[in-house]
Parts: structure tokens; sequence; C-alpha cells
């Protein structure tokens, strides 16, 4: 019986190849006449620059990986003859214009697998470069020049020069140089500095003598800062912001971190700090420009995801409340998790430009798998920007709650604890390279808490965690991203911490394998028939569900590949990830209760309002909890080993 199936699937599949290579007569014609395309491309013989360097500065293009699973449309690559000699060119004047005066390129063309894959290779011959052996200083006017030479950021604009001894002397970096050595002498005051470069190049000993010629002109120091634009505030508001002083020496750092603290005030959507035409003197006249934000907004935002299924959000903002450039925002938010009422008001000048003041009464509703929450409260926080990349909070919360418990025996009523919070909050969020439109660099978010002292709260515990991200491009098209966390609670009353003080893990932006909140310890529910004593009579105990109890530590880490498919669908792009993690009873305890995993993938959408995405994640090492075993028995199925996430953003 075995033979004759694989007798006559042999048959079959030995026509169906003949008829492959009898019928499409046609498509062999047209394979042969189809136009040269370049499948490959490659650069040969550079040594100082990358490939992926060279090919950004030339027209020919080959197929990429994706295209090539276009089998639909092998097009768009076409083999140019013309194109490549400029290309030739591109390439050599690449070389020339970075301290190659001598570099040779040509090209050849190879026979790919069909006649009409071709494969375009360049050779590049760099030669030798011209370096430079000396760099000189001239000042127009040497009453400075000690001054400015032993200052030591002027040193260390020396030491960080893409110009130095030894190094190639490339003629693209010039404006580079330039640049650097004026914002450095503007830093020391001096507004009007102008400098050039001259170059003495030997092309037959490949050297180079550099000169740096520096008019800097008198040093300057702020006389008047004229404000226009219309704005409901004071011009002396405006300056007062913007940090600048009458009678202080002009420093472009200081002008340019002004500007940065005016746009980025709530009031204001632009702004803009000039030196306008005068006198070359010791004073210097400034233009500050700005433009108001609309003094009222109302927003509203809807959204859906597979914890809080349909969520929406409404807020009313004035933003300047009083006519003091004060904010006043409402915000009331809505979901089949939380449901909250807050008021906010931002003082935006607390002691200086870089700090603020929030004062945020708020009512909070909360429904969790195993506990319900109602607190009403309010916050009070020092907000501290120290830089672009640098900011801290230092807050103080108070807060009234009920929390309502889910009991084990379902037969049991649930019950209401009352309690009351009261704690300092210090926390931080530093950058470096992340942003928006860059997502490469780290991210740093650590929070302290203390609460309960001098008697204010019904508990006292310390609350310490840390987050750290890494985003790693690994090509123009496909990220690394990397996060861990932990986090560790310090209690006088271990045993009776409200649920909402504890940590929990799982969920759609935490371990992916696991509904919300969902990894860790769990107590089981049961169902019991009772008499009208209220017993529960024997042998009727039945199991319901788990539910989780949280924990004072953790520990969780995701590493995730982010692939994007532009290529394919605009805007798409596909995901793999590994997530992990443990919480803890109490202290950490590997033995008793290891980490578990999670894998899995997904795919992400480029929206208007963000990357829309869908996931799926797999247990790898679930526990009988997990997979709801109760006492031996099995109440779960297939499922309790998969997770779906939908929902809009990123996962970290």
């Amino acid at each position: 019986m075995y033979f004759k199936f694989f007798f006559i699937t042999g048959i079959l599949l030995t026509a169906a190849l003949q008829s492959m290579n009898a019928l499409p007569l046609e498509d062999k014609v047209a394979e042969e006449d189809r136009p040269d395309q370049v499948w490959k491309l490659k650069i040969e013989g550079n040594q100082t620059f990358s490939d992926i360097l060279i090919k950004d500065q030339i027209a020919t293009d080959a197929f990429s990986f994706w295209d090539k699973l276009k089998f639909w449309n092998r097009s768009g690559h076409a083999l140019d003859k013309v194109e490549l000699k400029k290309d030739v060119i591109r390439i050599r004047n690449f070389y020339n214009r970075r301290g190659f005066p001598d570099v040779q390129v040509r090209y050849r063309i190879e026979d790919g697998s069909k006649s009409w894959k071709k494969e375009v290779v360049f050779i590049v011959n760099e030669q030798a470069p011209i370096r430079i052996r000396d760099i000189s200083y001239s000042f127009a006017d040497s009453t400075y020049r000690q001054r400015i030479m032993g200052d030591r950021e002027f040193a260390e604009t020396r030491r960080e020069s893409e110009f130095q001894p030894g190094g190639r002397y490339e003629t693209i970096k010039r404006p580079e140089v330039i640049s650097a050595y004026e914002q450095t002498l503007k830093n020391m005051g001096f507004a009007y500095a102008k400098v050039t470069i001259d170059a003495q190049v030997d092309t037959t000993r490949y050297f180079a003598d550099v000169t740096i010629n520096a008019d800097t002109g008198p040093v300057a120091y702020i006389n008047n800062i004229a404000v226009t634009g219309d704005s409901t505030s004071s011009r002396s508001y405006i300056i007062r912001e913007s940090g600048l002083k009458r009678g202080e020496q002009f420093r472009l750092d200081a002008l340019q971190e002004a500007q940065r603290e005016i746009f980025n005030h709530h009031l204001f959507r632009f702004a803009t700090i000039t030196i306008p035409e005068q006198q070359q003197d010791s004073t210097l006249d400034l233009d500050l420009q700005v433009r108001e934000n609309p003094l009222r907004t109302v927003r509203a935002s809807v959204g859906f995801g597979t914890e809080e299924y349909l969520r929406g959000q409404v807020s009313w903002i004035h933003r300047n409340a009083f006519g003091r450039a004060h904010q006043f925002t409402t915000t009331a938010k809505a979901s089949f998790i939380e449901q909250s009422l807050n008021f906010d008001y931002l003082f935006p000048y607390a002691f200086n430009t870089k700090s603020s003041f929030v004062i945020s009464p708020f009512a909070q509703h909360i429904l969790e798998p195993s506990y319900e929450l109602s607190r009403l409260g309010i916050t009070n926080s020092l907000i501290y920007r120290y830089s672009q990349n640098l900011t801290g909070s230092l807050s103080y919360q108070y807060t009234k709650n009920a929390e309502l418990s889910v009991q084990l025996d379902e037969s049991l009523p649930d019950t209401t604890q009352n309690y009351d919070l009261s704690s300092i909050q210090l926390s931080a969020y530093y950058n470096q390279g992340f942003s928006r439109r860059s997502q490469q660099g780290w991210v740093i978010q650590p929070y302290a808490e203390i609460s309960g002292f001098l008697g204010t709260a019904t508990f006292q515990f310390q609350k310490l965690s840390f987050d750290v991200r890494r985003y790693t491009p690994l090509t123009s098209s496909t990220t690394l991203a990397t996060r861990v966390q932990t986090g560790k609670i310090f209690a006088t009353q271990e045993d009776s911490l409200p649920n909402n003080i504890r940590y929990f893990l799982g969920g759609t932006n935490s371990v992916r394998g696991w509904t919300r909140q969902d990894l860790g310890p769990k107590r089981a529910v049961t169902d019991s028939v009772r008499n009208e004593a209220g017993e529960a009579l024997p042998d009727t105990t039945t199991f319901s569900r788990y539910v989780p109890v949280g924990g004072r530590s953790f520990f969780a880490f995701n590493i995730e590949i982010r692939q994007d498919i532009d290529a394919l669908i605009e805007g798409f792009g596909i995901t793999a990830f590994l997530d992990g993690g443990q919480v803890w009873r109490k202290d950490p305890d590997i033995k008793l209760r290891p980490l578990q995993f999670g894998v899995g993938g997904g795919v992400r959408y480029e929206s208007p309002i963000g990357p829309v995405r869908f996931d799926v994640g797999y247990k790898i090492n679930p526990s009988d909890q997990d997979l709801a075993r109760y006492r031996g028995q099995d109440f779960g199925n297939t499922w309790d080993r998969i997770a779906i996430h939908v929902s809009i953003g990123q996962a970290f």
C-alpha cells in the first residue's frame, strides 16, 4: 500500500516538473529578454571606510533580502553603465574629500545564476593619504591669545578636534572644525568670533601644515533683551523664564539653554533668541521672539487592548491660569481596569527655570485580578530637569484607601481593608541618545519610596526599584531592545501589606506569555456548600481558580529583536522576544521559586497614533498553578500556556 502511494506520488511529481519545463516556453523567452538587474553589489579594496558607508555615496543599488522575496516583482535595480561610471567619480570624490588625493576606482560586472542577474563589484585602491604635520594658531588681536590658549574649554576643543597632528587632512571636516572653535570662543564671551582655516598641502610628500585663524572681537556682556511676538505674559516673566540676566557675560551655551527653557515651557510653542545687527563692542543686545500655544485645549483619545479592553481619556488644559502662566489640567480616564479623575495645578517656576511644582488631587478606582481598590489622595511633586537627558522628582503623596480582597473560599464574602498611606517618593529619568525619532541608547529609571514615617500612615515600608533599558541598532532596519527590572520592599508589617503596595509581574508590557499580574505566587479560590450555620459541608469543596498574591521582591528581563520590513509594507514590522522573571513573597529565592520564561513573537504597524502591536507569548516553564492544576487534578487546557497581547505602543 505504501509502495503504491509513493509510486503514484512520484509519477505526479515527475509530470508536474515536466509540465513546468514544457509549458512556460513564453516565460523562458521572457527570462532571456529580461533587462539586466543588479542582483549583488560588492566593494573591494576599501580599508579605511566600510562597505555600507561607500554604498551610501553611490546611485547603483542591488536587491535587498526583502526585495529578493518579491518573486512577483524582480525589477527596480536596472544595470546602468553610465550610472556606474558616475559612481566611480562619486567614490573618488568621497575619498578625495577625506584625504586620499590619488585614490583609484574601477568596476567590473560579473554574471549571476541567471542571465539577467548581475553582480557589480567596485574596486578601490586607496593609495597614501595626506597627513597633518603641524597645527598652529593665529589671532587677529594678540591681546587675548594667552587667555584663550590657557582656557580649559579651548584646550578640550583642541584635543577633540577632527584635525590632529598625524591625522588625515580631510577637507570635508573643515566646516566642523571651524564650528567647534567658533562655539568655544563664543562660550568664552567672544560673541562676534570668526574662525578660518589655511592649509599648506604638499601632495608629493603627502603632508599638510594647518593654521587656525581666529578673529575674536571684544568680550561682550548682555545689555538689553527685546521680547517680540504675541504673548499674554509680561516681558519680565519671559526673560525670567529664559534665565538670562542683564550684565552677565555672553555665552553661546547660555543662549541655547535659554531658548530650550522657553521652548519647554508649557505656554510657548516657539522661541528663538538672535543677535541683531549692531556695533561690535563690549555690550550686546538680544532679540527674543516667542509664540504661545492656545491658552485652552481639549484632548480626547480612545484605545483598545487585551488587558484594558476599551479605554478612553479626556483632558481640559488651561495654560495661563490666573494670568500667571500656571497650568491647570483636568483629566478623566476610564477602562475596564481603571477609572480616575485627576486635577493638576502646575507652577512652572519653583526656584529657577529648571524646577517646577505640581499639586495633584485625584480619585481612582482599580479592578485587578485579585483585588479591587478605591482611593482618594493628593500628590505634591517638585520636578527638576537638570538637563535634556536627566530629570528628577521629589514627591509627597497621601491617600485614603479601601481595598476589597478576594477570599480563598467564594462562599465567604470578600473583605474590605481601609488604610491610609503617606509616603515620600524619589524618582529619576535618564536617557542617553533615546528619543521617539531615534530609538537607540540607554534609559535608566530608579525609584524609591518611604512610607509611614512619624506615624502618619497605617503601614510603614520602604520600596526600591530599578529599570534599565538599552536600544541597540544592529542594522538600519533591525533593533535589539533589552530591559532589566528589579525591586524590593522592606516592611515592618510583612504579612499584612495591601495588594496595591506589592509587586506583580505578567502582561502586555511585562513578561509576555502570562496575562496581567499572573506570574508569581498564587492562591487557590475554592467554593463550598454550606449549611444554615455557615459551616462547609464535607466533600463539597471545588476548585474555582487561582488569583495572584504578589510579593515583596521581583526580577524581570525582556530581550526583543525588532525588524522593520518597510520594503514589503510601509510601516510594518515583526518582532521576536524572550521574557523572564519572578515574584517572591519575601526575599529572592531561585531554588524555591526559579525564574520563569516566556518566548514568542508579534507584528507591529506604525500607525498615526503609534505602533499597533500584536504579540503571542508562550510559557516555557509554567508552574502547576499557571496550568490550573489543583491537588493533582488538571482544571486547565492548552490555552493556559499561551497569552495574546494587543495594544498600542511598544512593550518597553
